[in-house]
């Protein structure tokens, strides 16, 4: 019989060890992973704190039940203004990091188990979730003449080309590439660490040809193909700096073209690469590989992209037819402490 969970035990004594013995060394989570379940049950903490006044050291695991974790999912939706692909996020964090801890402590596996039944909710892909060809022109023409404008310009059109996701577009370095060959490919580290190589267009290499020219004339192996220089000190681009100037180009050519979404942002290039993809006749599969999709199930959001493609495939059907998808001391001697500070200590910052 399985005893009856410890009322002191307090619920982040585990994050610590979940984040990075089992995450980052066990399961080999690439970094970002690790900062995005960082995040949610950071987020996890701002609620209990927020709400029912239950900080770091005072959140036992006793009081988080499936009813407190169904109040923070609203409360992210409501209070927060969470998408539903957010909220999804912060719920596989909680189950996951319960489902450690009730491996390390067996008598929190009643718990994990009626709290592992609360569902996700679906999420519908949008009608529209990529670019039009003549979008993407429009966009590309926006950069100026400068050497900014050749920087950024450069770096829509790989990612474009690459159908990288932000991240590992911009954590890819000059010895990632391979150009002098007859078949040029760059190598991208994917999520879990999980490397693949993606053929590089003729019009993508010689974009990158004068972009190397003008911001890698001596460069290094190891440099960043795309970076920034702050105080002297050279260092790869941020994502913000990306998002920042893809959503002025992005507003700026949708002045001049109705096409163009209202939200232009990185990820867009990536649904515009596969979306493209699957119209030139690739397969599912081949698609899947290119994008770095462990799952079948998210490539398939391409096979019905927009009304334009459905309509298509049911008139080839009618012509078909018409002729034949272990903290105790440490829980003790941080009560003293003030709220950030333990988050800190716990993991959570």
């Amino acid at each position: 019989m399985l005893k009856k969970i410890n009322e002191h035990k307090m619920f982040f004594s585990f994050v610590s060890d979940f984040l990075f013995l089992h995450l980052k060394d066990h399961e080999h989570k690439s970094n970002n992973t690790v900062v995005a379940y960082r995040q949610g049950l950071n987020s996890f903490r701002e609620f209990t704190k927020e709400v029912y006044g239950k900080g770091v050291d005072k959140l036992t695991f006793e009081l988080v039940t499936p009813d407190m974790v169904r109040e923070y999912l609203k409360w992210l939706i409501e209070k927060k203004g969470s998408t539903i692909t957010t909220r999804n996020h912060r719920l596989t964090a909680i189950k996951q990091y319960l489902q450690y801890c009730s491996d390390r402590d067996i008598s929190l596996a009643p718990q994990y188990i009626k709290i592992s039944k609360i569902k996700h909710v679906t999420v519908r892909s949008n009608k529209r979730n990529w670019m039009t060809r003549d979008a993407i022109r429009v966009i590309l023409e926006q950069p100026p003449k400068t050497k900014i404008g050749i920087r950024d310009r450069f770096f829509m059109i790989f990612l474009y080309g690459t159908g990288a996701r932000v991240s590992e577009a911009l954590n890819v370095r000059l010895k990632d590439l391979e150009i002098a060959t007859k078949d040029p490919f760059v190598r991208l580290l994917g999520k879990g660490n999980k490397p693949r190589c993606v053929p590089l267009l003729d019009i993508t290499v010689e974009n990158l040809d004068y972009y190397l020219s003008v911001y890698h004339p001596n460069g290094s192996p190891g440099d960043y193909l795309f970076y920034t220089v702050i105080k002297g000190t050279k260092d790869s681009m941020s994502v913000a700096n990306a998002e920042r100037f893809i959503k002025k180009y992005g507003e700026a050519a949708r002045r001049a073209c109705s096409q163009v979404p209202e939200n232009v942002y990185p990820h867009l290039f990536r649904h515009s690469y596969g979306a493209h993809l699957y119209r030139m006749g690739f397969s599912l599969p081949v698609i899947a590989k290119l994008l770095g999709h462990e799952s079948l199930e998210t490539t398939e959001i391409y096979a019905h992209t927009d009304a334009e493609m459905i309509n298509e495939a049911f008139r080839k059907v009618e012509e078909s037819l018409q002729s034949q998808n272990s903290l105790k001391l440490k829980e003790k001697k941080w009560k003293l402490a003030d709220e950030e500070t333990l988050a800190k200590l716990y993991g959570l910052k």
